[in-house]
This record gives structure tokens, C-alpha cells and sequence, in this order.
């Protein structure tokens, strides 16, 4: 650690307890020290070029005061008005005016510069360390949602995001099976008007029952296409319904498959074990300490497929699921389909809470599930 001993982190201040690296903002030590040194080295170099350029703006100054008021001087014809207006207006450029404004130009300049560095790294470095650890999570029967890495191997997800809806299935394939059934209906209505048009003569009626049998026929083969898909897709989904083929796509856009599932016996919560990548972990903070009612929170996630999304609101409350002892964080930062399983954080990064559903009907409320509760349910397997 460049042979400096600390007490505390460089950065947040907190005690430290690791040599090599900040529990509570995640920093590492030796790497923050060599972008101190090179942000040193880059403002004494600035002061360099800015001393420089203080000399040529100091000569440009005074070449194009003297060639304004030359011109000046001709316009009005005469040399001694031109020498008299030079004196009165500019005083004399000595040595000791070009030394103000280098002294000056080296001041100001690196001052600036240093401030929009450190702003910038403070605003961007927690959000981007979430989002790298964000995942989006893609089940074989083709919804999405969100996780995030709780370890280097682990990425939790709620449960509904990797179990399929059997309920959902069951009514999508009944709708299936009866659109089946009228178009069926549709088909041997139009064959019975056709048996009727050969009865008739040419005229009038059977020109017009004509026309009604073709609007039918094309109303009927439009419905056909779309209940050959939906067909195609219950065939599908029956198939891979027990499949636990299930892919986590990270932020560089890279697939990797799951290599297991553990599902939460108590909460809606999972978690997938994913052997083939080494993820970024976003961690909790290291102080327990209660959310405060209008805190800035950060949700991050995947909305309707939407990858790296982040989108900002405050924390509202905290809330008992009725006839349970389960605790919820309120948010009104949005929760949108394929948000779930995502993290909620604050803006230090730190997870608090897995982003799990909304109210339906309602606009700015959803709930996360504490993180505490992830490593509870998940302790033996993290």
C-alpha cells in the first residue's frame, strides 16, 4: 500500500479494517494513491503550459492594442494624437505587468481543472459499479427480468423471474383453444353461405352475398396467422416449461447459462450459481442503519428489456406485507416488467434491497425486499 499506514479511508472516511481495499466504498487503496499522484503530476504540468501561454497572451495583447490604436491614429491624422492616446488609455507594458499576469494564469487554471475531475469520479464511480454488476436474467420461455452479483459466483434474482407461471400458461393456452374453435365456427359458416350461393341466380342478392363471403374469408385468414403463432408458441412453451436452460446477459452484453438454481423457501427471492464468470459484487453497507424517509434511492435494471436502465426516486417507507412479519422498502423510483430481481441502491452504491414489484393500479409505488433478508435466506449457500 505505497508504505503509507491508514486509519481510515482516503476517501469516506470510514475506519479501515482492510489493507488492501474500503469495506464501506469499495475503493482500493493502492490504485486511489496513483490517481492522487497522477492528478498531482497532471496540475503542475497544466501550471507549465499555462505560464506559457500567459507570455503570448500578454505579446498578442499589446501587439493588437498598438495596431488599434495605430489605425485610431490614422484615421484621425496625427502622430502625436496617436502617442498621446496610447499613454492615456494604456500604460506602459513592463516586465513587472507580464509577471502579474503569469502569477495570475498559474493560480487559477489548475484549480479549475482539479475541481471537474474529482466532481465527476465522486457522481459516476458508484453508479457505474453498480450497473457492471447488474445482470439481465433470460429464461427459456422467453420472459426477462433482473439479478445482480451478491458474490463473485452468485447472482440473486426474485423467484418469480426464474419460475414459470403455471397459471399464466394454463389461461394463455385456454384462449388459445377457444380463438381455435371459433375460427373453426367462422370457417363452416362461410362453407354453408357458399352452398347457398349455388342455389342462387345472378342478381343482386348473390353479388352482395358474395362480397360478405370474401370480407368474411379475409377476416377469417388474418385470424389464422395469428392463431397458427400462438399455437406454435403453447407447443413451445410446454416444451421448455421444465427447462432450466436459463442465461444472465452482464453489461458488456456477454451470455453466460446458470449452473444452478436455489430458490428462497420464505421470500421471493432466488439465487443462481454461475461458475463461468467472476462478477462484480455490489456490497451492503458495513454500518446498520435505518433508511431515512425521502433518501435518494437508485433502482437498476432491465425494463421490458431495456439493459443497464437506472432510474432515481426516494425511499418512502417501511412496510409489513399484512398477516406476515415480512418488511418491504417503500420506493417511488420506477419498477417496471423485467425490473425485478434488480438491485436498489444508494448513491455511495451500497445494494440495499432487491427490487420486486409495484401496486397494481398505482403510479410511484413499489417495494424492494431488504437485503439483510437475501443473506438470511441465502447465508449457507453465499
Amino acid at each position: 500500500m505505497t508504505g503509507k499506514v491508514l486509519d481510515q479511508c482516503p476517501k469516506c472516511s470510514s475506519k479501515i479494517t482492510n489493507e488492501i481495499e474500503c469495506e464501506t466504498c469499495g475503493i482500493v487503496f493502492e490504485k486511489y494513491f496513483q490517481a492522487e499522484a497522477r492528478k498531482k503530476a497532471e496540475a503542475e504540468q497544466v501550471t507549465i503550459e499555462a505560464t506559457g501561454s500567459g507570455n503570448r497572451r500578454v505579446v498578442i495583447m499589446v501587439s493588437l492594442v498598438i495596431i488599434s490604436t495605430f489605425i485610431t491614429a490614422i484615421y484621425f491624422g496625427g502622430r502625436s494624437h496617436f502617442l498621446s492616446g496610447l499613454n492615456r488609455v494604456n500604460p506602459p507594458v513592463t516586465d513587472q505587468t507580464i509577471q502579474n499576469v503569469k502569477e495570475k494564469s498559474s493560480q487559477s487554471l489548475p484549480v479549475k481543472v482539479a475541481e471537474i475531475s474529482d466532481n465527476k469520479w465522486s457522481n459516476e464511480e458508484p453508479i457505474q459499479r453498480a450497473l457492471s454488476g447488474t445482470v439481465l436474467v433470460r429464461t427459456p420461455w422467453g420472459s426477462l427480468g433482473s439479478g445482480f452479483f451478491i458474490g463473485e459466483h452468485a447472482v440473486i434474482t426474485n423467484k418469480h423471474v426464474v419460475t414459470f407461471d403455471d397459471n399464466s400458461f394454463e389461461a394463455f393456452k385456454n384462449g388459445v383453444e377457444r380463438n381455435r374453435k371459433i375460427i373453426d365456427l367462422e370457417i363452416e359458416k362461410i362453407n354453408e353461405w357458399k352452398g347457398k350461393i349455388l342455389q342462387m341466380t345472378a342478381g343482386p342478392s348473390r353479388s352482395q352475398l358474395e362480397l360478405f363471403i370474401q370480407g368474411k374469408e379475409d377476416e377469417v385468414n388474418k385470424a389464422l396467422l395469428i392463431q397458427r403463432k400462438n399455437e406454435e408458441k403453447v407447443e413451445k412453451l410446454t416444451d421448455q416449461k421444465y427447462s432450466q436452460d436459463l442465461k444472465i446477459v452482464t453489461a458488456d452484453n456477454k451470455e453466460y447459462s446458470v449452473d444452478s438454481i436455489i430458490p428462497s423457501t420464505t421470500h421471493d427471492l432466488a439465487l443462481l450459481k454461475v461458475d463461468s464468470i467472476s462478477g462484480q459484487v455490489l456490497k451492503r453497507d458495513t454500518k446498520e442503519q435505518r433508511l431515512e424517509q425521502g433518501q435518494v434511492v437508485y433502482t437498476i435494471g432491465s425494463p421490458f428489456g431495456l439493459s443497464n436502465t437506472v432510474t432515481s426516486g426516494v425511499f418512502s417507507a417501511y412496510r409489513k406485507k399484512v398477516n406476515t412479519d415480512e418488511t418491504y422498502l417503500q420506493i417511488d423510483a420506477a419498477i417496471n416488467p423485467g425490473n425485478s430481481g434488480g438491485p436498489l441502491i444508494d448513491k455511495q452504491g451500497n445494494v440495499l434491497g432487491v427490487n420486486t414489484m409495484v401496486l397494481t393500479h398505482a403510479e410511484g409505488i413499489g417495494f424492494a425486499i431488504p437485503i439483510d433478508v437475501v443473506f438470511e435466506d441465502f447465508s449457507d449457500s453465499l
